[in-house]
């Protein structure tokens, strides 16, 4: 029970980091001036490429 804890834990560690990063995409691209769906859309883009990067490289190192 532990280790699916621990895989659960890490998983949701990357969702709040691609969240992060993705608030972040969204809030530059809207002083960048860009609207506010294109700028959403953007962080939305910026949100599964880190994700995906993240489970990736989880995967890769054998943490997954």
């Amino acid at each position: 029970m532990s280790e699916v804890l621990g895989r659960v834990l890490v998983v949701a560690l990357c969702a709040a980091i691609s969240l992060l990063v993705a608030l972040l995409t969204g809030i530059l691209a809207r002083a960048d001036g860009a609207s506010l769906p294109a700028a959403v859309q953007r962080g939305g883009a910026a949100f599964g490429g880190a994700m995906g990067l993240a489970v990736v490289v989880l995967v890769t190192v054998g943490a997954l």
